[in-house]
């Protein structure tokens, strides 16, 4: 069976790419644990606010609209499955401790532990804005986080081989940019599989080279088992980056139909010059 991996990232500007991908395919799986309210909105049992409201998004305006065009292929045909196992599992563990209960899945919880403990004392740190202590704590911070990952993935690709494995149909694997074990680990399973890179190609049709930002440049490295001599380097960068970013979900328009991807390309390319006491210096001044 053929399955391709196309990475996204949650912009309204790619939804149109997506779009004409999705199209070529009868299954399409969307990187999210099962929620049954989403096929009550496509029925339209439920409006489209209250499946939102269900949701934890930081990017409204490209959850409506997404909503909007997995509705449309539901509607031609397209078989739609919610498969991200890890986050299932986490709001199995989020629901038992609402009843006081602690339990679930042994890996998720003790991942889960470690990237909070690592996420409070990076965050903690970012508070006192001490940069050499800061670097310490995004390098140890993106070591766990790189480790989630690795097992979202590895459960992920379990999961997908499991639903598809009969299916006749080509596959469409929505993911999200940083999951690149994923194509590898479906291919362990059995599968024929290619890859499509949606920012990497709009970034490349508007003359940019398209790479990670420095945060996940590193976390990727962690994820594939890398020495990274340069760990504090690029974890500095990512300090900057982080700072320098807009926060605010644009839109696109007649001007800049790719704002954010833009956007992330020129700042990636700035902090990337930087060394490491540039970024230092810059992150000083950004903050004080």
């Amino acid at each position: 069976m053929e399955i391709c991996v196309i990475f996204i990232s949650h912009r309204v500007e790619f939804l149109e790419d997506f779009e004409r991908e999705a199209m070529k395919y009868n299954t399409i799986v969307l990187e999210e644990p099962p929620n049954s309210k989403l096929f009550e909105y496509f029925s339209g049992k439920i409006p489209k606010e209250d499946y939102m409201e269900s949701l934890d998004t930081s990017f409204p305006h490209y959850t409506s609209l997404y909503l909007d065009l997995l509705k449309k292929l539901y509607a031609q045909g397209k078989r739609i499955l919610q498969i991200e196992p890890y986050l299932e599992k986490l709001n199995e563990i989020y629901e038992l401790i609402e009843r006081g209960i602690v339990g679930g899945d042994k890996v998720v919880r003790e991942t889960e532990n470690k990237v909070t403990k690592a996420l409070i004392e990076y965050q903690e740190a970012f508070m006192e804005k001490n940069f050499d202590v800061l670097v310490e704590k995004t390098i140890e911070y993106t070591k766990v986080d790189a480790e989630k990952f690795r097992i979202r993935d590895e459960m992920r690709a379990e999961k997908i081989a499991e639903t598809v494995k009969s299916n006749p149909d080509k596959v469409l694997i929505e993911a999200g940019q940083i999951h690149v074990l994923l194509p590898a680990l479906l291919k362990k399973e059995g599968f024929k599989v290619s890859v499509k890179s949606i920012p990497n190609e709009v970034a490349r049709k508007l003359g940019y080279v398209w790479i990670f930002n420095p945060g996940s440049e590193l976390t990727i490295r962690y994820m594939m088992g890398e020495s990274v001599e340069d760990e504090r380097l690029v974890a500095a960068r990512a300090l900057v980056y982080i700072s320098m970013i807009s926060k605010e979900e644009m839109l696109p328009s007649k001007d800049e139909r790719y704002p954010h991807l833009v956007d992330e390309i020129k700042v990636v390319n700035f902090v990337n010059r930087l060394d490491y006491n540039g970024c230092r210096r810059l992150f000083e001044r950004i903050w004080h």
